[in-house]
């Protein structure tokens, strides 16, 4: 039986979250709604904090495009802890920063280039059938086209 490593799960754990984030941002709480037109950047930049965590989300689950997903999710926590500095709320920024630094070590989730597989096309040998067409060329008893 294949275990996930660590990282691995900590990658998924990280998505689920920011999913859960995500969805909370398009719900639109009012709590949330008001912290975002207190801060004046309104309801549309709400909607689109949430659709960037949903996407990095999705980008953390998938092992390929998991190092996109480290680097939007860390614009993403960059630009929370700023705006939850610069307005004064130090305890609400605690978590951000725990995301951040969470995000550290799901780097090394990220499948390097030389462990990656990729599909090949291997050459198959056609058995000659005179008079039949084999993948639209009409072939010949000696194997070749007609």
């Amino acid at each position: 039986m294949h275990q996930a490593a660590p990282v691995s799960v900590l990658a998924v754990a990280l998505a689920a979250i920011f999913w859960t984030i995500g969805f909370i941002h398009l719900l639109g709480p009012r709590f949330l709604d008001n912290a975002f037109k207190k801060w004046e950047y309104g309801t549309f930049a709400r909607l689109v904090t949430g659709s960037l965590e949903i996407t990095a989300a999705l980008m953390l689950a998938h092992p390929s495009l998991r190092a996109w997903g480290i680097l939007l999710a860390a614009l993403i926590m960059f630009g929370a802890v700023i705006t939850l500095l610069r307005h004064e709320q130090y305890l609400c920024a605690i978590p951000s920063i725990a995301l951040m630094v969470a995000l550290v070590p799901a780097i090394f989730s990220i499948p390097r280039a030389d462990r990656l597989h990729f599909a090949t096309i291997e050459t198959v040998s056609v058995q000659t059938v005179s008079g039949q067409t084999i993948a639209g060329t009409q072939i010949a008893q000696n194997g070749q086209a007609l």
